[in-house]
Formats: C-alpha cells, structure tokens, sequence
C-alpha cells in the first residue's frame, strides 16, 4: 500500500490551488506595506535676468545704505534738533520735490520718504555700487528713464526728477491705489509695499517673490519709509504749501 500512498500525495500536492488561494511567500510580501514614493516638492521657476532687457543690471539689484562725505548736513523728520521756521523743521529741497510730485501725479510725503531714506537729504551721498544723489539713482537706470548726462545725478533737480519718474513707475506695475494721494492706510496695503520694496531690491526680486523680498535690507528699508511718510505728512500739515 506505500506506492498508492505515494502517489495520491504526489497528487494532491501537484493538484492547482483553488481560486483565492496565495502561497506562503504570496501571503508573507501581501503583509509588506507598499514603498511610499514621496511627491516632488514644488519649486516655483526661479527668476531669470534677461540680459536683453533694457532694465538688465538693476532688476535683481539690492542697493547697500547711501555713504556721506564727513561734514554732510544730514536731515531728519524725527529729530527734534532739525532747524526750523518758527516751529516746523524746514525740509531742504521741498519745492523741488513738490513741484515733481505734482508734475509726475506721485505723493509729496511717499517722495520725500524716499529721499529721506535713501539719502537723508545729503546731495552727494553716494553708494559702495554707484547710486548718486538724493534718491540715489543707479547711472544705468537714470539712462533707462531718459538721462544722457548722468553726471548730473548729483544734481537735486534733476535727481528728484528722474528718481519720482522710477518711483512712479515702481508703483503703476506693483500697487493698486493711484500715486497722487496716499493715505498711510494705502501705504499698509501689501501691493504698495511692494512697490517700495522695488526701489530698493529691484522690480526682479519682487516678482521673483510677488511680495516684499525676505531680504533684512528691504524689509527694513519699506518699515522706514512708511515710519518717514507718516512724519513727513504731519510735518506737510504744519507746513502747508505757499
């Protein structure tokens, strides 16, 4: 009887598993969570200076502080020291930067901001990378706005107006309110931050990044200019225009 028995073992061990059935190795990989496969972050495209462009070279330029000669007479809206007509400290160079801002439809006080922060009202400040003047012009974007000559940089007339034609055109691309009379709740909008944050980091990186750049100079810089616009429209009220 042992070869029978052999042979109906043999059987049953070659006969097919019925439907459903798993080997045990079947059984033992069903048991194996399948290997995650971690989705690509999202990069979004980096921006890219087209050399091309006629604004190439100041795009993506974030410009240091403005250095003074020893001796340069420096002003300030929050210094209480500041020489004054009777109780108002008197702000050099206003009727120029009024009669701009008036001809170019930009707020007097966002201008004098501006001129404050990037140079304090020194004529001859100048930067470790080549801005001149009050507003501290770039030469290459001077000649983009129009200048020939920029050797006139250093000019007050013409700096302030070259320098309120850029920002004008600063704040027609990146804000939403009109330029000709902000409030300092406009100046709280994201989209006017913005624009300011152009002046000092190029209109590049704040596409780059479609907000203030995360740079500690540019943050800082739109902070000062709005604590600035706040100043200089109350010293506008104590002042109003002849």
């Amino acid at each position: 009887m042992k070869r029978p028995l052999m042979l109906l073992t043999a059987f049953i061990l070659a006969a097919p598993a019925p439907a459903g059935a798993q080997s045990f190795s079947q059984l033992s990989e069903s048991r194996v969570a399948p290997a995650m496969t971690m989705p690509e972050p999202s990069i979004a495209p980096e921006a890219v200076e087209d050399p091309s462009s006629p604004t190439a070279g100041f795009d993506f330029l974030i410009r240091p502080d403005a250095e003074h000669d020893p001796g340069a007479e420096l002003f300030s809206p929050l210094r209480s020291s500041a020489k004054s007509i009777g109780d108002s400290p008197r702000i050099p160079y206003l009727e120029l930067a009024r009669a701009e801002a008036k001809a170019q439809g930009v707020d007097l006080s966002l201008v004098l901001a501006i001129i404050q922060k990037e140079s304090s009202f020194d004529p001859k400040a100048h930067s470790p990378v080549g801005a001149k003047g009050l507003m501290q012009l770039m030469p290459d974007t001077a000649r983009w706005l129009g200048l020939k000559d920029t050797s006139k940089l250093y000019t007050p007339s013409v700096n302030i107006k070259y320098g309120v034609k850029y920002l004008k055109i600063l704040w027609d691309e990146f804000a939403v309110t009109a330029s000709a009379d902000i409030s300092g709740a406009d100046l709280d909008k994201k989209t006017s931050q913005m624009a300011i944050a152009a002046y000092n980091a190029g209109q590049g990186n704040v596409r780059k990044y479609q907000d203030v750049p995360p740079f500690k100079e540019t943050r800082n810089y739109v902070k000062k200019v709005t604590e600035y616009f706040t100043a200089f429209e109350q010293l506008l009220l104590d002042s109003p225009a002849p």
